[in-house]
This record gives structure tokens, sequence and C-alpha cells, in this order.
């Protein structure tokens, strides 16, 4: 019984041997897995702190091409602004350019012959209408229409010279500021 009894026990204490044995190796086995799994970590780690890297220098570059296209967009604005404001002043100038042009086809075309023959074609036919009228509303009375071919003579002081030279109320507006002036300088007549 002695032996059955150190048998059992040598047993006992090799299955107990195998046991942590087998235990042992399926901790080495975990241990094993834990640092292939935490080598992969620092892998994936490594390669996400590139990714990282990459994707900064990347921001970084993509940043800088935003503030140029945001300065390049700033200056293409002011030069749109500019280009406007100098379009606006060359159609002020222009306008200038045409009104003065206009208007010194006028004065040069009241000095014209054809402009004294228009207006007196006009002034014609006005008293050809009015005379007309005053047939027409006053059949009783007599017109005297000698004074067309012979007018009367000039009230005093007034010569032919001033008469010639008289613009009326077509006259340019410097020509009415200096009679202007001039009416002011002279003072009141009575």
């Amino acid at each position: 019984m002695d032996m059955w009894l150190c048998m059992k026990r040598a047993i006992n204490a090799a299955e107990k041997a195998k046991k942590a044995y087998d235990d042992g190796r399926a901790r080495v086995a975990e241990a094993g897995k834990a640092i292939q799994d935490h080598a992969n970590l620092a892998k994936d780690l490594q390669a996400a702190e590139r990714q990282v890297r990459v994707y900064e220098s990347k921001f970084a570059d993509v940043s800088s091409a935003l503030e140029s296209a945001q300065l390049s967009a700033k200056e293409a604005l002011e030069a749109k602004e500019a280009v406007e404001v100098a379009l606006e002043e060359s159609e002020r100038a222009k306008a200038a350019e045409i009104e003065a042009a206009v208007q010194e086809a006028i004065r040069k075309y009241r000095h014209s012959t054809d402009f004294s023959t228009l207006l007196d074609k006009e002034v014609g036919s006005e008293m050809v209408d009015l005379i007309y009228r005053f047939k027409r509303y006053n059949p009783g009375t007599k017109l005297n229409l000698n004074f067309i071919a012979d007018p009367p003579p000039l009230p005093e002081g007034v010569t032919e010279e001033m008469i010639e030279e008289y613009e009326g109320e077509d006259a340019p507006e410097e020509t009415e500021v200096a009679g202007a002036e001039g009416a002011d300088a002279e003072g009141p007549s009575s």
C-alpha cells in the first residue's frame, strides 16, 4: 500500500505539474499573442502618426492656399472696384466732352448762315401766323404791313451794331452772366 500511495502521489504530482505546464503554456501563448498585438498596435500607431503628419502637412498647404486664394479674391475685388470707379470717371469725362462738343457745335451753328436762315424762316412763319390771327379776329382794323419792308426807326441810343451783337435769349450762359455782371456794375437806371 505504501507503494500504491507513493504511486498515487507521484501521479497526482505529475498531473499537477502537467496542469501547471499546460497553464504555463496557455499563459505563454496569451502573453505571446499580447506581445504580438502590442507590436501590431505599435505599428498601427506609427502608421497613424505618419498619416497625421502627412495630413497636417496637407492641411498647412491647403491653409496657405486658402489664405492665398482669399488674398487674391480681395485683390480682385479691389481691382474690380477700381475698374468700376475708373469706368464711372471715364463715363463722366466722356459725357462732359460730349456736352462741350455739343455746346461748341451749337455755338458755331448759331453764328452760321444756316442758323440765320432757319431762324428767319421760323420768325417769318410766326409773323405770318400772327398776321393771320390778327386779321381773323380783328376784321375791321387795318394792319400796317409796311414795317416789314421798311422797319421803324431805332430808339435813341441803339445802333445797328448793337442789334447785330445782341444774341437774345438763346445766348450762351457766359454771355448772359457777363451781361448780368455788367448790369450790376452799372446799377439801376431811372
